[in-house]
């Protein structure tokens, strides 16, 4: 065979490859995204630990006001 016939089978072969890898994108994004939620489900939101923080602030400075 010649070059041309190589070149040929590989851009065939490489279009078929993506054909295989079709909805790679949006398992990714969707393992992602349970990821997050599963993070945020053990952890708490960020917003919520904040709050809680400044409501410990508030309280630790009620305390040493009424000493």
């Amino acid at each position: 065979m010649n070059l041309s016939k190589y070149l040929l089978l590989a851009t065939l072969a490489l279009g078929s490859a993506s054909v295989y890898a079709e909805g790679g994108a949006e398992r990714s994004q969707q393992f992602w995204q349970a990821f997050r939620q599963d993070q945020e489900r053990l952890h708490g939101d960020k917003q919520q630990a904040v709050a809680e923080r400044e409501r410990k602030a508030q309280e630790k400075a009620r305390e040493v006001a009424k000493d």
